[in-house]
């Protein structure tokens, strides 16, 4: 037999073997992919921050309501694949594979990722691009999201759980968080009434005192002019 047929007939079976491989590999692989939902925390030129803290932060500010939406999506998403089980002729298959997937003890995924700079160089000349990196990573079921999202709730999402029950309350309070009662109360004193529009003499008051269990938080601060809050403190 000629060489030609012969290394011919060997590239033809290869290329069989391989189409039926692809074949039989398309048929057994797993269809189920689980859809988590995946927020990413953009953190480049910031210290690393807690990664609770950046969660509490993202339920302050846009609620509850896509995680409900998502855990529907997910309910809806196991119903159909269920369906799609029972009319498989692969049912014990694709059972197993399903169940595998399933992965409800972390539906919420959240990913802390910096922008770094690379550089490629071709032709000799350097050229830069960007590439995400994940340098953090946690995850949540249902249930611990919505006690976090309870829990904030209670103290009326003024600020991050850690930041409520911090021990140093005073380290709480901010420049940014003292500017914000000052505008808040129109810079005027809420016991005499005094208006201090120059900041002088204003003084951002603990209702209830640190050393009573106060906290550092919006609902619990308000604007005296050092009078008042002297004759406060000497009370």
């Amino acid at each position: 037999m000629d060489i030609t047929y012969i290394v011919l007939y060997i590239i033809i079976s290869i290329l069989l073997i391989a189409l039926i491989s692809f074949i039989i590999y398309s048929i057994f692989k797993s269809p189920f992919k689980y859809p988590y939902h995946i927020i990413k925390f953009d953190i480049t030129g910031k210290r690393t921050p807690n990664i609770n803290d950046l969660i509490d932060n993202h339920l302050n500010m846009y609620g509850f309501n896509k995680f409900l939406q998502h855990c529907e999506k997910v309910k809806q998403w196991q119903i159909d694949n269920q369906e799609r089980i029972n009319k498989s002729k692969l049912k014990k298959l694709r059972t197993k594979q399903f169940e595998k997937v399933v992965d409800d003890e972390h539906i919420f995924r959240f990913e802390l990722m910096k922008k770094q700079t690379r550089y490629r160089q071709q032709n000799y000349v350097k050229s830069a691009y960007t590439v995400n990196i994940t340098i953090a990573q946690t995850s949540f079921n249902f249930n611990e999201i919505q006690q976090r999202y309870d829990a904030l709730a209670n103290i009326d999402f003024e600020c991050t759980l850690s930041e409520y029950n911090s021990k140093e309350q005073r380290k709480q309070m901010t420049p940014a968080l003292r500017e914000k009662i000052s505008i808040r109360d129109n810079f005027t004193c809420q016991c005499c009434g005094k208006f201090m529009p120059d900041g002088v003499g204003l003084h951002i008051d603990h209702i209830i005192p640190i050393r009573k269990g106060g906290k550092s938080i919006s609902s619990n601060l308000q604007v005296l002019c050092s009078k008042c809050n002297g004759k406060k403190s000497s009370k």
